[in-house]
């Protein structure tokens, strides 16, 4: 081999050395940025939630009106600043008198996949419970819904034991504001005394994924005594629209401080639901520290 011929070879070898390793630390450097890279960065906090990460996302008052702080635990599966109707009020809320802290929710529960082998097929006289066809059909037995129920139930109550120590700069009170899933994880946890009550609970078209939860979530929800803000928007997830009718009925009667259901027909898909969901929370927060200042 010629020394031109040799000296392009090792180059090569050299070149494709160096863009290897290039590739390699932009791929590590690229894990380690942050999703909210967008944000700054004392906007972004990291908490330990069991073993792994989790983000805390906290926005401090705009203005001199200072009333406290709105926690804001979105549905399952989302992230802590999502687009849409969760990153519209973790902003506009600030400027209203409430600072923010929005915690990431646990991860959806994902719809499982499987096949029935022939052999596995009931046989007629086997006995075997045959659900109806007016079910739906079972995707999880109890005692694995059951496991999956206690683990995204420990992921929220961890998250939010952390959020005295990162709420201490926001005195004042404490508004929680949830979405769909996130919602009913969020009663069924209330109602079991497993989180603080806050002293204002704001709930967008609550519901539980599991027909039974569901079905319990309205009453669970009125024997909460905190002042419970319960907004319906019709694009609302239909276990939510099943429960809309019976929520309300089952509320505290005549006790605008206690129990106040609206009902939007906007979709909160649009930016102009966005405005109005804002303006209910802002109206209901400002009734309740009248009445308890």
């Amino acid at each position: 081999m010629s020394l031109i011929r040799l000296f392009s070879f090792r180059f090569m070898l050299i070149s494709l050395a160096i863009t290897t390793a290039s590739s390699t630390a932009w791929a590590e450097d690229a894990d380690k940025v942050s999703k909210y890279d967008y944000l700054p960065s004392d906007e972004v906090i990291s908490i330990d939630v069991g073993e792994q990460k989790s983000e805390v996302l906290i926005r401090s008052w705009v203005g001199k009106k200072k009333l406290g702080a709105a926690i804001m635990f979105a549905n399952t599966g989302m992230d802590a600043d999502s687009a849409g109707l969760q990153a519209f009020l973790r902003r506009e809320l600030t400027h209203t008198g409430w600072a923010t802290i929005s915690i990431t929710p646990p991860n959806s529960v994902m719809t499982p996949n499987f096949a029935t082998s022939p052999e596995e097929v009931a046989k007629a006289g086997e006995g075997k419970e045959i659900q109806k066809s007016s079910e739906p059909t079972q995707q999880f037995t109890d005692e694995n819904w059951q496991k999956i129920r206690e683990k995204q139930e420990l992921f929220v109550v961890t998250s939010m034991d952390q959020l005295d120590a990162l709420g201490k700069p926001y005195p004042g009170k404490r508004m929680l504001i949830t979405t769909a899933q996130g919602a009913g994880l969020t009663i069924s946890l209330l109602s079991k005394n497993q989180l603080p009550k806050p002293d204002i609970l704001v709930v967008i078209n609550p519901f539980m994924r599991q027909i039974d939860e569901n079905q319990a979530l309205p009453k669970l929800l009125a024997e909460l005594e905190i002042p419970v803000l319960d907004i319906q928007s019709r694009d609302g997830h239909r276990a939510s629209l099943d429960t809309v009718k019976i929520r309300r009925e089952l509320s505290p009667h005549n006790s605008p401080y206690r129990y106040s259901q609206q009902l939007m027909s906007l979709n909160l898909t649009q930016e102009t639901a966005w405005q109005t969901c804002l303006e209910l929370i802002e109206g209901f927060a400002q009734r309740i520290n009248k009445a308890y200042p």
